[in-house]
């Protein structure tokens, strides 16, 4: 974070002093430190970090298994009805099959790494490697399909296990429900006309589906109706019951379980799965389990007198006649919880995945990837799909393959086949807004650049005192800058894979270029999109905790966090919260000036724990650095709330917390 009134010398108040230096480099810095594996190892991590070698198969994978969250290659953000679905990349990094193809597309138009034969990965239609199951149309589908790039890959390389995630979820509060899974969750309601399967909603995108009995999927219980005895309802919003292990929502007049995986910690009687068949009703070791066990399950909740005392816990119900997304109400109670009383939209997962290594990758997400039809990983993809408007799809939630509707919103990865040549002058890999990764930058905004050599070997720094002449921000350091559409951004950090910057101020929209140059060699343009705003909430180590202090300037967030510093928030206190990327102010801000100020009008809408924050105060404190006072709604319940804020039709990004203690 940037000094308030100064960059380069007095420390103006006490969170400065700690947190200036780390702020917008070393938080923002903080990607993920992962060691090549063995060189016998089937996969091999490059030495950049940025691809994978996969040994027998011969194929360089992405090493982030999230990529298009971050760099999206020019397709648009999918935002209200008028985004073509088709070709759009949601905020999560998901989208739909057409989009898949699309993105890499894209990414072989742009030359990524040099290379422009990056391919979806590819699933054959017959897979003989022992997949569960075969469809009606012949296609292999199931667990243990290996034959495909995607299945090679979960079973053979990373050596995971059948309905085991490739990601656990760490303990999470969403609203006043803990412990969600951002994956689909079975109903009651057999699927549709013609389908074979029963009625799933996904708290990953808020899509409504079928899936077969045998797939591993988590079990939300509820009870139609409100518990006899518990305090009447006032409003429309949730209501948390006495003891907080259920909560009451009027819309749908259902009462809801709190904990949305209880059976990761209470099977009711059910044995913990060996395997997808063993025994036959039974519980998966992340708490997920096929149709049958979760309908057995509610049952075992009813037994005696019933857990907390209820005895008619139930699958929710779903309406076969609800469109994919956007159904709530009585229709779907799950919909209605994710789209009406938790306020999340379409492709927005009700909580974000951690960014663990996986083997040599990162950012894999706990949940389905499309694949497309192919003979061999190493063939293109072919025309062919499983059944019309279906294609392949893989699950790093369970190891099961399947096959979906274009229209559903998925994650994608890619590979080329063979292996990447290393390159010996600066390379830019990926260009985002330096908190929160989004691929939309924007003027004076803190950005960070990752790529390959640029910089020097063994050169990581941020700036100095001595970097400023005639109190202007340096637009190099060590010869080591950057440009954004030819004009010189401001250099925070350096070193080999990362350099921060701030982008200059004047206005920029679509498509820039952005370059690095060390020592005099300049790196091939990277293409990156630009708008007004690219908000984006500062985070302490790498997040999930907004940087935040209490007014007395000393640091929020769990005790936990910074023991001894840091403390939560009460209701009805106010609280700074410091910012990027919200655009122009009052002021004009002067080029590679070391003081900035302005306020923001109007003011940005801040929500926590989806409840709206009085903000008193919005606007820029030092270069980048804008600085919210917000009064903490009185409501919050004690724990972890999400928090938000919307400007100029823009949201932070998706995750961050802030501790509420009363």
């Amino acid at each position: 974070m940037l000094l308030n009134g100064g960059l380069r010398s007095e420390m103006l108040d006490g969170f400065d002093n700690r947190v200036i230096r780390t702020l917008i480099g070393i938080t923002a810095l903080s990607a993920c430190a992962l060691s090549p594996l063995l060189s016998g190892a089937t996969l091999v991590l490059s030495a950049d970090g940025i691809t994978v070698y996969d040994t027998v198969n011969n194929i360089t994978w992405l090493a982030d298994f999230n990529l298009p969250a971050s760099n999206r290659f020019g397709l648009p953000v999918c935002s209200g009805s008028a985004i073509d679905t088709k070709a759009c990349v949601n905020p999560s990094g998901s989208m739909s099959y057409q989009a898949a193809a699309a993105w890499v597309a894209a990414m072989n138009a742009a030359n990524y790494l040099g290379h422009h034969d990056w391919q979806v990965p590819t699933t054959p239609n017959i897979d003989n490697s022992g997949c569960s199951f075969t469809g009606a149309n012949g296609s292999s589908f199931g667990f243990h399909c290996a034959a495909g790039a995607l299945g090679s890959l979960y079973y053979s390389a990373l050596g995971l296990k059948a309905t085991n995630t490739a990601v656990p979820m760490p303990k999470n509060t969403v609203g006043p429900f803990s412990n969600f899974q951002p994956y689909y969750y079975w109903s009651q309601t057999i699927g549709s006309s013609g389908s074979f399967g029963y009625a799933t909603f996904s708290f990953n995108t808020g899509f409504q589906d079928v899936n077969t009995k045998p797939n591993f999927m988590y079990v939300l219980p509820m009870i139609q109706g409100k518990i006899s005895g518990t305090p009447p309802a006032t409003g429309q919003g949730l209501q948390v019951n006495p003891g907080g292990q259920t909560v009451y929502d009027p819309e749908t007049d259902v009462t809801w379980l709190a904990n949305a995986n209880v059976a990761a910690t209470n099977t009711f009687g059910l044995p913990v799965c060996t395997d997808e068949n063993t025994p036959k009703l039974c519980v998966g070791q992340n708490g997920a389990m096929d149709w049958d066990s979760a309908s057995q399950f509610v049952t075992n909740m009813n037994n005696g007198a019933g857990y907390l005392g209820q005895t008619k816990w139930q699958l929710p119900p779903v309406d076969p006649s609800c469109p994919n997304y956007g159904c709530g109400g009585t229709l779907n109670p799950m919909g209605n919880l994710f789209y009406n009383q938790l306020g999340f939209t379409a492709g927005t997962p009700v909580v974000t995945a951690p960014g663990i290594g996986v083997g040599p990758f990162n950012n894999i997400q706990p949940y389905i990837y499309w694949t497309c039809e192919a003979n061999t990983i190493q063939d293109a993809c072919g025309t062919a799909i499983p059944s019309p408007g279906f294609a392949f799809c893989f699950s790093f939630g369970n190891g099961f393959l399947g096959t979906d509707v274009f229209a559903d919103d998925y994650y994608v990865t890619a590979y080329f086949v063979g292996s990447r040549t290393s390159p010996t002058g600066p390379e830019i890999a990926e260009v985002a807004n330096a908190e929160g990764d989004s691929p939309a930058i924007a003027p004076n905004t803190w950005v960070e650049i990752k790529g390959v050599n640029l910089a020097p070997s063994g050169d990581t720094r941020i700036w100095q005192d001595s970097d400023f002449v005639g109190h202007q921000m340096p637009t190099q350091l060590d010869k080591v800058g950057a440009t954004v559409n030819g004009q010189n951004a401001y250099v925070y950090y350096i070193s080999p894979t990362q350099v921060n910057i701030l982008t200059p101020p004047d206005a920029m929209s679509g498509a820039v270029q952005v370059q690095v140059t060390v020592n005099g060699i300049v790196s091939a343009a990277f293409t990156a999109q630009a708008q007004a705003e690219s908000p984006s909430f500062f985070v302490f180590n790498g997040g999930p905790y907004v940087a935040a202090t209490h007014a007395n300037g000393s640091l929020l967030g769990p005790a936990s966090l910074y023991p001894g510093s840091t403390t939560p928030a009460k209701p009805g206190e106010t609280v700074v919260i410091y910012a990027n990327g919200f655009g122009p102010t009052s002021s004009q801000v002067v080029s590679g000036s070391e003081t900035q100020s302005g306020t923001l009008s109007p003011l940005p809408v801040i929500k926590i724990g989806g409840a709206a924050a009085v903000v008193q105060f919005a606007g820029l404190v030092s270069p980048g650095e804008f600085q919210f006072n917000v009064v903490v709604p009185s409501n919050l319940a004690n724990g972890d709330q999400s928090i938000t804020a919307t400007y100029s039709g823009q949201t932070t990004q998706v995750g961050t917390l802030i501790t509420i203690q009363n």
